[in-house]
């Protein structure tokens, strides 16, 4: 398993965020827990943020903002996490997470929180959550509203999670299968192989034996002691934070929170930070194999682990970490462009330095190695780290680097304005947990751009030695064959690509954007405004059609989505899988002018970028931009529009990757939901992904018969929205889009393409399997239902109310009841491209033996909703979130662009969908819903699936660590 950027989004996907370190023999967050950040730092902190903390210790802080008016988000930090657990606790900071909403004061029914909150039109999972790390553990709630009712039920949850749950026996004992289902629903080859090498990498550290989840054995017997002694201990004012951010009355707010968290008790004896251990040292040069035949890539990584000691965020500490961070991004770029030479030997490459928990600095260089041939891959890793080494950077490579982190925070600067209520009070949690100063984005680009002037290539150079001058250092091997003599190997492998002298890197020239003029400019046939929803829509005499809306609600923000063309409708039913190979390609084959690596040279530091996808029934084309670089934007638009490269390196690229996809198909889940799918449609071409040697004879010119004359020519709808001014924008789009040749205006029906002749009929019991040894599985349950072709929204719209009501009674049941899975979950899926074709499916992850009892169970729930219905409450319970959901939407751009606007020339009642969106589903009656149930959710109308692994239980082969 790789310690590079994959790696650690998986570990941090554990621990949520990576922190500055401590040193050797560091204790788990023992920065002085009763100062700010800022209070040791010569940063200003953000004026708008309110800081206070109360007789007992607990933290506050507070942050008015509007966005979205009427709400408010709540963040309960407690600086405790799994690296705190005794021995015979691991596993209990997680567990306790769980159980603080199993009763507490002021909820004292287990069963009675959640459905308070649904009442309140609050979602379990969207508006209230909780995540536990290795070093904190942080509550969640987002509220819809800033009503009393509201407010006091966030205020009352926030305390009892502090210090009033009851912890009862009886509760512990039922979710000890939640977690254990939870603990299967994680685990993986790769999570098994990272647990193994950091056992290997930091055998002296508690780090590499408290992973958040725990061991089942702990779990399955952990007594009551265990979790009230945690909770006593750790769950204490000194180690709180309570973050409130929204629409509110400061000085009002500030009372509330001293009136409700002032009587907590800080305790005479508080749980201690632990002892974290220590990070090995003098090593030197050693090797480490994980093997298995499951891991999708194999990879290389060159690995350095450090101590770290923590120092106060401040202008000096900011500015000493950009030289290797920029030294990092100039590799991550050369790694890039070796993967697309025709003879590469990697698919991809990258470099990172992370600080972990309080305890380890980690930095490395990583590699993949095409198709698993790692002993060619290995001499390029070590290469190119010898040449940052030996010969170090260009200016225009840092030039580049530069202009790009600029760029990021300007955008943050011109964005603030609109930054949401809830990204706000996650990011002061993150602050709280980096012991960071929350600075406005105004100094943050201060701050940059002064150390930025500081910083040549010689001192990213500098910068990059430092951190390599260890002889402690590992190059760490995992593939997907049985570790044998592996280690040998590489080490006469590394030093052999040591004798081969490395060149300079070579300067590259500037190059201009070459597509500016796309013709005489265009002239607009018809401009209709549509004055309630606030459209604008554009009729250009060459048949392109826009649509404009000019908002606020992201400022300095502008997206756009291009339809064009049939899509998937039309794709050559004789080459299954070329619907992906074109999304792969199309961009990454660059321009005819210009490369994609010369589009990210001639691109740094601006706005500018485009992606490419096959929809069911169109071609598209996305991005997303700034004011300023809106010209530039549908520039690029129209360049891939009338002149896309299709070079053989996308080709490359593309191929580089079916190992791993393959192998994910084979030996992970995603293989049999995809059978599913196809299953579910036929086995039509169209949805059915090829085999690996079918799929390595697509080609190019496949992808130019069939896409590049709809992109040319057929119909084309542009969507944009965000923060324009259309007096500007308009102009622009009659040089760019309106300047474009003559194109079709109509698009054909295609009724013949939008027919799946051969879908099977439930109802079917079916059973899929998959290659692997971790024990996890899931029972699916899918119920034919309406389909949108038809245009019949209100049907579909009522079909997820009743999968929302569907979801409650699987939690409640599977989860709740009988601890069988994590996360059971229900969900309507209505495909428009398609004549009558709908599906209520309803997925239950956990251990593959109970796959087929709990899909049996489904199928019970499902009919007992189809014979006796839904009751009052369990409508209000799954409507009332939903209609708080529709209400945020209407101030998000992509509610706007990709439900609303996106079709809506070729598809105009669409724009009727949006008028009477609010007010359908507020006319959601239980007659209705109850109608639905019955027709569509008996056992006769379903099809269940159990997804297995075939050969569960057997663990992953290592290596022993050599020198």
């Amino acid at each position: 398993m790789k310690m590079n950027r994959t790696l650690l989004s998986s570990l941090q996907a554990l621990a949520i965020l990576a922190v500055p370190a401590l040193p050797q023999n560091a204790k788990a967050n023992s920065q002085d827990q009763t100062v700010w950040a800022q209070d040791k730092s010569d940063i200003t902190p953000d004026a708008n943020v309110t800081y206070g903390k109360l007789p007992n210790g607990m933290k506050y802080i507070l942050m008015p903002n509007q966005d979205p008016p009427g709400r408010v988000s709540m963040r309960l930090h407690i600086a405790a996490g799994s690296l705190m657990e005794r021995e015979d606790q691991r596993g209990v900071a997680h567990f306790l997470e769980h159980m603080v909403f199993n009763g507490s004061k002021h909820f004292p029914d287990s069963s009675q929180l959640i459905p308070k909150m649904q009442r309140l039109g609050i979602a379990f999972g969207a508006h209230a959550n909780a995540y536990t790390s290795f070093d904190e553990t942080v509550y969640m709630l987002d509220l819809p509203n800033n009503e009393e009712d509201t407010l006091q039920l966030g205020f009352d949850v926030m305390r009892d999670f502090g210090d009033g749950a009851f912890l009862r026996n009886e509760e512990i004992e039922k979710e000890r299968g939640v977690i254990l289902a939870e603990k299967t629903s994680r685990d993986s080859v790769q999570m098994r192989l990272m647990e193994q090498q950091f056992n290997s990498l930091l055998p002296d550290a508690k780090l590499a034996k408290r992973f958040p989840i725990g061991t089942e054995e702990i779990i399955k017997s952990a007594p009551r002691s265990a979790f009230t002694d945690f909770y006593e201990q750790f769950y204490v004012p000194e180690r709180m934070t309570f973050i409130y951010v929204g629409d509110f009355d400061v000085k009002k707010a500030e009372q509330r929170i001293i009136k409700n968290f002032g009587s907590m008790k800080q305790p005479a004896k508080a749980g201690k930070s632990p002892d974290l251990g220590k990070v090995s040292k003098n090593h030197g040069f050693r090797t480490l194999v994980l093997g298995d035949k499951e891991v999708a890539t194999t990879d290389i990584t060159l690995l350095a682990l450090k101590p770290f000691t923590a120092k106060p965020d401040t202008v000096t500490t900011r500015g000493e970490k950009l030289p290797f961070a920029l030294a990092n991004a100039i590799i991550d770029r050369r790694f890039s462009l070796l993967a697309k030479k025709e003879k590469a030997t990697i698919s991809k490459g990258g470099s990172f330095k992370e600080s972990l928990f309080d305890f380890v600095e980690m930095g490395g260089l990583s590699v993949d190695a095409k198709n698993h041939q790692w002993q060619a891959a290995l001499p390029v890793l070590e290469q190119e780290f010898r040449r940052a080494m030996e010969h170090g950077f260009t200016e225009s490579e840092l030039a580049e680097a530069k202009a790009n982190l600029v760029n990021y925070y300007e955008r943050q600067v011109k964005a603030a304005p609109s930054r949401k209520t809830p990204t706000l009070a996650s990011s002061l949690a993150k602050h709280v947990h980096k012991n960071a100063v929350f600075s406005t984005p105004e100094d943050d680009l201060k701050i940059l751009n002064a150390n930025l002037e500081k910083i040549t290539p010689e001192t990213c150079h500098e910068a990059f030695k430092s951190f390599w001058s260890t002889q402690d250092v590992t190059l760490v091997l995992t593939t997907n064959t049985k570790p044998e003599k592996e280690d040998i190997e590489m080490l006469k492998l590394y030093e052999k690509s040591q004798n081969v002298a490395v060149k300079a890197p070579e300067k590259k020239a500037s190059v201009s954007f070459g597509y500016t003029d796309f013709g005489p400019t265009g002239t607009i046939e018809k401009q209709t405004h549509v004055k309630d929803l606030d459209i604008t829509q554009l009729h250009f005499h060459n048949g392109c059609r826009c649509n404009l809306k000019k908002t606020d609600f992201t400022k300095n923000s502008v997206s756009m989505t291009a339809r064009v063309g049939p899509g998937k409708l039309t794709m050559p039913r004789d080459q299954s899988g070329l619907d992906m190979f074109a999304s792969a390609t199309l961009i990454a084959g660059g321009l005819g002018k210009h490369s994609s690596d010369d589009l990210r040279s001639i691109l740094a530091g601006k706005n500018a970028g485009v992606s490419f996808s096959v929809t069911d029934d169109a071609f598209v084309l996305s991005g997303a931009t700034t004011p300023d670089d809106l010209e530039l934007q549908l520039q690029l638009l129209c360049a891939y529009l009338t002149d896309p490269g299709l070079r053989p390196e996308a080709e490359r690229l593309f191929k580089a990757q079916l190992p791993k996809l393959y192998s994910q198909l084979k030996h992970t889940q995603a293989g049999a939901q995809q059978k599913i799918d196809a299953y579910l449609h036929g086995n039509d071409p169209r949805f059915v992904i090829p085999t690996e040697d079918k799929a390595r004879k697509l080609s190019l010119d496949d992808v130019k018969q069939w896409v590049l004359p709809s992109l040319k020519q057929d119909p084309l709808e542009l969507s944009i929205i965000g923060d324009f001014d259309q007096e500007t924008l308009i102009p622009i789009l009659s040089r760019t889009i309106g300047a474009l040749p003559q194109r079709k205006v109509d698009k054909p029906a295609y009724d013949k393409e939008r027919t799946l002749d051969k879908r099977p009929e439930p109802p079917t019991t079916k059973r899929y399997t998959f290659e692997s040894r971790i024990p996890t599985g899931a029972a699916m349950v899918v119920w034919k239902g309406p389909g949108l072709g038809s245009g019949d929204i209100k049907a579909t719209r009522r079909m997820g109310v009743l999968s929302s009501i569907l979801s409650n009674r699987m939690r409640e049941k599977i989860r709740e009841e009988l601890g069988e899975a994590y996360s059971p979950y229900s969900g309507f899926q209505s495909e428009a491209a398609y004549k009558d074709l709908g599906y209520l499916l309803a997925v239950s992850p956990g251990k593959p033996e109970q796959s087929e009892r709990v899909g049996k169970i489904i199928l019970e729930i499902g009919q007992k909703l189809a014979s006796k219905g839904a009751t009052e409450d369990e409508l209000n319970r799954a409507l009332t979130p939903k209609l708080s959901m529709l209400k945020k939407t209407l101030r998000e751009n992509s509610y706007w662009l990709g439900t609303v606007m996106s079709q809506s020339q070729e598809q105009p009642y669409r724009l009727d969908w949006a008028r009477q969106r609010d007010q359908d589903y507020a006319s959601i009656t239980l007659e209705e819903i109850n109608a639905l149930a019955k027709k569509y959710l008996s056992e006769t109308n379903a099809y269940r699936f159990e997804i297995i692994p075939e050969n569960p239980g057997q663990n992953p082969g290592q290596s022993p660590e050599k020198p």
